[in-house]
């Protein structure tokens, strides 16, 4: 019987130097990156949980700040229900780099704009965050609806 709960999952939009900050997962037998960030435990605050996955991820202090997007995977036999959720950060101290081993998480890398036209992520959020870049993160928050792709 598949779990009826809603995994929340955060994730964080950091950029430095023209850079976004991204994290490539392998899993399933398929590569795809993702925002830095993971699933809220219970009694944790949104922003403490995105906080608790980037220094477990990637070794970073950062300060969460504003929501820019939401999104849900969920695919069409309803074994999963995950709601994304991507708020713009600043990274406080740290450098990045790999520090969870987890077997999913492959590397974590300062990526520049261009090259992120050319990355698989799941779901499929580029677009917005491609537009959300070039308006320099001014726009106002949007639900972009179930974006599962098999």
């Amino acid at each position: 019987m598949a779990d009826k709960s809603i995994r929340v999952r955060v994730g964080g939009v950091y950029i430095r130097d023209g850079r976004i900050l991204l994290v490539r997962h392998q899993k399933a037998g398929r590569t795809y990156w993702l925002l830095p960030g993971g699933g809220c435990e219970f009694g944790e605050d949104l922003a403490g949980a995105l906080e608790r996955e980037l220094r477990e991820e990637a070794g970073l202090k950062t300060r969460t700040g504003r929501l820019l997007f939401v999104n849900e995977s969920i695919p069409p036999d309803g074994h999963r229900h995950v709601l994304n959720l991507a708020f713009l950060g600043e990274v406080l101290e740290g450098e990045a780099r790999l520090a969870e081993r987890d077997g999913v998480l492959a590397e974590v890398a300062w990526v520049e704009k261009a090259g992120v036209a050319g990355l698989l992520f799941f779901p499929n959020f580029k677009a917005e965050l491609l537009r959300q870049w070039d308006s320099g993160f001014t726009l106002a928050p949007l639900s972009l609806g179930n974006l599962w792709e098999d």
